[in-house]
């Protein structure tokens, strides 16, 4: 932009010194032409400028969902000389950043629309925004920016791998929750625990995924439970933050246990560290549309975000849990403040060993081998 006004400038001083030295007509046109052109490529600037319109629009439910349209509109009846966008695609987890340069003209009363395709390198929520957005004159010499556009986002989910999750039954719920323990099967209400089949349970009761999985014959046990079964944790990645590839194989190993538990209808809350708030933020899993809300919001979190578990408390949600399930790339230093009274398990990055103490279990599991490593649970 500055070169094209350097040149300009310079050609304008050329025909100036031309017209001096040889006061004909033929260099007179050219001096009045070129003082004429500057303000009025200046004057198309300003009314064509506020013409133009630009949108991102989300692909149909039809297509790829991790492509999207820019979409490029010219309102008035004066073409458009040039519109310069930088589009920038951004993870938000891992902050890994690209940008495309695209460059459109506009007839009047026309538009121009392209795909912008998301190439994820990694999982996590990705920002598509107009980092720069631009109406140019017809010499190249003045641009006016244009209105900023809302921001589009698409989430890449990980590798999900199956993992089949055994259950260790209701022996692992806390004494305190023998409330929920009282109320069996015939009551209709959430699944609070799963058991062996007894003569004279309800048929309606045998949860047949399980069965056929562990080859016994299981039921639900319902009522009103005083505590949901089990809480997911995906803690802080900063000691990974540096490792896309960790990242990734955090992310997969927490959201294949979310798919893997939903599956077997098992009652599930999912949490993470708010990135604005630095507190834990919890959500209960009921339905898929859940685990996919959930899923935008835990990928998007930096990974340099600090824990909010490292002071985790009981008390720090309002419901209590027989079973937490931390996944991430160490033990929390406060493990204990977890394990008061319920069962804890830790699916840790980097763990080249597993090992059970008291209420404690640990399991680790590796970049490439995590479908393996985590092949099945008792839960």
């Amino acid at each position: 932009m500055h070169r094209r006004a350097a040149a300009w400038g310079l050609l304008l001083l050329f025909a100036v010194i031309l017209y001096l030295f040889s006061n004909e007509t033929v260099t007179l046109a050219l001096l009045v032409s070129l003082i004429i052109a500057l303000p009025v490529s200046f004057l198309l600037l300003r009314y064509t400028a506020g013409n133009v319109g630009l949108s991102i629009s989300e692909s149909s439910p039809s297509e790829e969902k991790n492509i999207f349209t820019v979409t490029l509109t010219n309102k008035g009846l004066l073409p458009v000389a040039s519109v310069d966008l930088e589009l920038r695609c951004t993870n938000l987890r891992v902050g890994d950043s690209d940008v495309c340069s695209i460059r459109r003209s506009l007839m009047p009363r026309g538009k121009s629309e392209f795909p912008v395709e998301v190439k994820p390198s990694h999982a996590g929520r990705y920002e598509l925004s107009a980092a720069s957005a631009v109406v140019t004159d017809p010499l190249g010499i003045w641009r006016r920016p244009l209105k900023s556009v809302e921001k589009r986002y698409v989430t890449v989910l990980p590798e999900i791998f199956g993992i089949s999750i055994i259950p260790a039954g209701v022996s692992a719920m806390p004494e305190a929750d023998t409330q929920s323990q009282k109320t069996k099967g015939a009551v209709v209400g959430d699944m609070i625990g799963i058991r062996e089949y007894v003569a004279g349970d309800p048929v309606r009761n045998i949860h047949w995924k399980l069965s056929e999985k562990t080859d016994k014959m299981l039921v639900k046990e319902m009522g009103d439970p005083v505590t949901d079964q089990y809480l997911l944790l995906m803690d802080s990645a900063a000691d990974i933050a540096q490792d896309p590839a960790a990242l990734d194989a955090v992310a997969s190993v927490f959201t294949s246990l979310i798919r893997a538990m939903r599956e077997d209808d098992m009652i599930i809350s999912a949490g993470w560290t708010d990135p604005f708030t630095g507190e834990a933020a919890v959500r209960r899993i009921i339905t898929d549309e859940d685990a996919s809300a959930a899923a935008d919001e835990y990928l998007a979190v930096p990974s340099v975000t600090p824990s909010a578990f490292r002071k985790i408390e009981r008390n720090l949600i309002e419901d209590r849990y027989a079973h937490v399930i931390i996944v991430g790339s160490r033990i929390p230093a406060n493990i204990e403040d977890i394990t008061n009274g319920c069962q804890v398990t830790v699916l840790m990055y980097g763990g080249t060993h597993s090992f059970t103490d008291k209420n404690l279990n640990v399991a680790g599991f590796g970049a490439k081998t995590a479908a393996t490593d985590i092949a099945g649970m008792e839960l």
